[in-house]
């Protein structure tokens, strides 16, 4: 069926009072569905998607065992089949095997007049003529504004509208009523107070030339629902709805980590990558790097055997492809086999496989083709359609920069929220201003788990990368700032030089590095000379030493011995005098 393939689809739940729509989105905000056994008004002008919400809670009844009547005021059965099918629903084949009946209800103008009356037993009789053949549950009334013209006054149409949806409540069957903004036709005629049960109003809104559908529960008696607006996707592929603004602040952790492919990086984020599951923004100048960065860790991430969805919003895929492929990054070696998007059938099963299929998924987008709200649902689509484990956007400042809207932030932190309920790992890129100082725009820092901030380094004529890791959840992270270096040979992280003249980059860093080395080995050959020459004057200092204890001793000598002949010579007169002295006596 054409109806949200969404993880969380699963958990809405089903109940015996209510009958799901087939739209996983619209059951959520519903509480489970529309009310069962009563009449749901869905209400909204040209283009808003009416009919396709009817058929599909047409055909997703049918396919559930609920055979179903679809009752036409306005288009022909033939365009009303051909309407299904072209959103992929087997309308024909349901027809044949008798589980859906068309009666064509538009009026004849030939047999009723204007200014005459229609009285409406013989279509509510035709109506429970084929509930009854089918045992059909579930109702369709389309367009029932187009019998307006057939009435010759209000109160006879107000009246008979009256009826018929006394005679749904009696029947207990599940009916959708449809019915467009012409001439305020839910108001003049109260239809919102005749199908009290349940009111969905569905309109379009125009901002910068680029539309986006949205949709709100008005009422819905005897139950709860949510009460937001609701922006919704309506292509070729059906209609998805995420109920955005009633995601809940819950994340899936995870204690596995992931490569970034590059050691460098791995080691500035603790060793081993970021974890699984987190919300990693690169931002980082123009020519900085970012999308080789992210390719990086696709290349990573791929070869661990994860599912990579990856979405470009400036480059296309041979492109992408062909400019890191020079980079040695071969993406195309990792793209899974018939990986163009799915097609209307392909929604048709809704029993899809619970685990992803691993491999890379590249779509290219034009961010200016679409609302803000519009491009949120395409990407939660493709979450569904192909359940991936990494999802990049690049760059997502293509999305929140664009002409300055004030509901980017806002809408940015829902699709965080949802991409971190499911599970998913996030790289998002940023595209920084040259005058902005390398400070972030998009002001969703409380849900960036790791932030990568890249920049550009301008001196002596040549440019250098840069990286710094500003923040990282959980990890213990490098507090330094290094070179970021692309090549042929790939990526990779170097070290700055850090000499006496302070940190050098690049070519500078070489060159930073030769005058050292030239500074060094001349301060080693004056060391050398100095040495030696202290090594000369301490041996001059030591024969000098020796000299002059030589010369100090032989003074010495010399006085000792003119002290001992001076002490000869005294003794010698001492005895003369004696022997003198002797004589005499």
């Amino acid at each position: 069926m054409s109806a949200e393939t969404h993880r969380e689809g699963a958990t809405i739940e089903h109940r015996p009072d209510v009958a799901p729509t087939g739209i996983a989105g619209l059951d959520r905000i519903l509480r489970g569905g529309v009310p069962a056994g009563r009449p749901t008004l869905l209400r909204g002008a040209a283009g808003t998607g009416k009919t396709v919400i009817a058929l599909t809670f047409l055909c997703h009844g049918i396919a559930a065992g609920e055979p179903g009547v679809l009752v036409t005021f306005d288009e022909s059965p033939e365009a009303l089949l051909a309407h299904a099918e072209g959103f992929g629903f087997p309308a024909r084949r349901h027809v044949a095997e008798g589980r859906l009946r068309i009666l064509d209800m538009r009026p004849d103008r030939n047999e009723v007049q204007v200014g005459e009356t229609i009285e409406l037993t013989v279509i509510l009789a035709r109506i429970a003529h084929a509930l009854e053949g089918l045992a059909a549950t579930r109702l369709v009334i389309d367009a029932i504004d187009g019998i307006e013209a057939t009435f010759a006054s209000y109160p006879s149409l107000r009246s008979e509208l009256a009826r018929v949806f006394d005679w749904i409540r009696e029947r207990r069957v599940t009916c959708l009523i449809t019915t467009g903004e012409r001439g305020e036709f839910s108001t003049r005629y109260g239809l919102e107070d005749y199908v009290a049960d349940c009111v969905i109003a569905l309109r379009q809104e125009v901002t910068n030339r680029v539309m986006t559908r949205v949709l709100r529960v008005v009422k819905r008696r005897g139950g709860a629902h949510e009460t937001n607006e609701y922006p919704f996707l309506l292509d070729a592929g059906g209609l998805f709805l995420v109920p955005v603004t009633g995601a809940e602040l819950t994340a899936k952790v995870s204690d596995r980590r992931l490569s970034t492919g590059i050691p460098g990086l791995d080691a500035m984020l603790g060793g081993d990558g970021p974890y699984r599951g987190s919300t990693v923004l690169l931002s980082g100048q123009a020519g900085t790097g970012k999308t080789s960065l992210a390719c990086s860790l696709v290349r990573a991430a791929c070869e661990a055997g994860l599912a990579v969805l990856y979405i470009s919003f400036e480059e296309s895929i041979d492109e992408l492809t062909r400019n890191q492929r020079v980079l040695g990054l071969d993406l195309a070696r990792y793209r899974r086999d018939g990986h163009e998007a799915a097609g209307p059938e392909d929604h048709q099963d809704d029993h899809r496989d619970d685990h992803p299929k691993d491999g890379l998924v590249l779509r290219p987008v034009r961010a200016v083709e679409l609302g803000l709200e519009e491009h949120l649902m395409r990407v939660m689509r493709l979450i569904g359609e192909y359940r991936p484990d990494l999802v990049v956007l690049d760059p997502i400042s293509s999305l929140a920069g664009r002409g300055h809207d004030p509901a980017a932030k806002e809408t940015l932190l829902r699709l965080l929220h949802l991409l971190k309920a499911e599970g998913v790992t996030l790289i998002a890129t940023e595209l920084l201003s040259d005058d902005g100082g390398g400070v972030s725009h998009l002001d969703v820092s409380s849900m960036i788990d790791v932030w990568i901030r890249l920049r550009r380094h301008e001196n002596d004529g040549e440019i250098n990368r840069l990286i710094t890791v500003v923040k990282a959840r959980g990890l213990p992270i490098s507090n330094q700032v290094k070179e970021f270096r692309i090549s042929g040979a790939g990526l990779a992280i170097e070290e700055p030089y850090l000499g006496t003249g302070g940190i050098a980059y690049g070519t500078a860093r070489l060159a930073r590095a030769a005058e050292d080395e030239a500074e060094l080995e001349q301060l080693d050959q004056e060391l050398e000379r100095a040495r030696h020459a202290r090594d000369q004057l301490t041996e001059v200092t030591a024969a000098a030493a020796r000299l002059a204890r030589i010369e100090e001793e032989a003074k010495g000598a010399e006085l000792d011995r003119r002290i001992a002949q001076i002490e000869q010579r005294l003794a010698q007169i001492a005895r003369a005098r004696a022997a003198v002295s002797r004589g005499r006596e």
